[in-house]
């Protein structure tokens, strides 16, 4: 991950500084309508869903853009400066924010803070490393897998947290956010048997995927981890290590090669060609491709579009 050099920090500080004597967030008086910041587009798109007409909720990264190669941008710091409420991962996926927030002048939006929303908070986690982390092991996950909400199983506990989290803050919402909250899942509960029925013929697929981005996904549909070309994130792929698993994917006769659509697609196309396979490039988060910008319709696309994958 990239980290942000001093001088950069004072200077877009100081941009946020300025930017703070402009117009407020649009709407109401802060007592009367939220003003939520979430850091990433999934959790963006889940806490829309929750906030519904409360609120504005407004998002740190763009879609489409890859949060482990982050550009700070003095905007960034103008959300960070204006928001009352920050809803974010609670693992390191948003990490880059903490740099952010000390340098905004916005103290209720540091980590451990009240009006700090952490989705993780409750869920059991994939792999979590175990032994000793360096940067010798690539961009590494020390404290497990972040990326839990492709597993729409997840969302009952990631939006408790967040309702918990507003109504903390808000008790005056708190009715009505949970109103919207049960709404909401029971959205997700209708469309996850459709998404359930989509992939029943392909339970048990072998998949292999560029970055290691979808353990949670492949749980909820009964896919199988066959195994990830970057053998340490962030890191260019040895060549005993696609040897392997070319090999392997010949063996178990994997069709499908994942590569979320902010990385290259050269490896891993000779990777699929090698191994009999095909590539197949999703985003991984909300908003990437046009109208996905809710959780369901992201994961319409993503189930229709393995669905499709796994049958040409």
């Amino acid at each position: 991950m990239r980290t942000v050099s001093r001088p950069l920090l004072c200077a877009l500080t100081a941009l946020a500084l300025i930017a703070t004597v402009a117009a407020p967030w649009s709407g109401a008086p802060a007592q009367s309508r939220l003003r939520v910041l979430a850091t990433l587009p999934d959790l963006w798109a889940i806490t829309r869903a929750i906030v519904g007409d409360l609120g504005e909720v407004q998002v740190a990264t763009r879609p489409g853009q890859n949060p482990h190669d982050l550009e700070i941008r003095p905007s960034q710091f103008v959300l960070v400066k204006r928001a009352e409420i920050l809803v974010r991962n609670g693992l390191d996926e948003d990490a880059w924010i903490d740099a952010i927030i000390e340098s905004s002048g916005n103290p209720r939006l540091l980590r451990g803070a009240p009006s700090v929303v952490e989705a993780v908070r409750g869920l059991t986690i994939l792999k979590i490393r175990t032994g000793p982390i360096d940067r010798s092991l690539g961009d590494v996950h020390p404290s497990g897998n972040p990326h839990f909400t492709l597993d729409p199983g997840t969302l009952p506990v990631v939006t408790a947290n967040i309702v918990a989290g507003l109504g903390r803050l808000r008790p005056d919402l708190a009715e009505r956010l949970d109103a919207n909250r049960r709404a909401f899942l029971d959205d997700v509960a209708a469309a996850a048997h459709r998404w359930s029925d989509a992939l029943a013929p392909h339970r048990g697929a072998p998949l292999v995927s560029y970055h290691d981005s979808w353990p949670y996904f492949y749980q909820a549909f009964g896919l199988e981890d066959l195994g990830v070309i970057e053998d340490r994130p962030g890191v260019p792929p040895s060549p005993r290590h696609l040897i392997a698993l070319i090999s392997q994917m010949r063996q178990r006769r994997a069709k499908v090669v994942l590569v979320e659509s902010w990385y290259p697609t050269d490896t891993a196309a000779a990777v699929a060609r090698a191994a009999g396979a095909r590539v197949l490039v999703l985003p991984q988060s909300p908003g990437a491709v046009k109208g996905t910008d809710t959780y369901i319709a992201h994961l319409d696309f993503l189930v229709t579009s393995l669905a499709r994958a796994l049958v040409e």
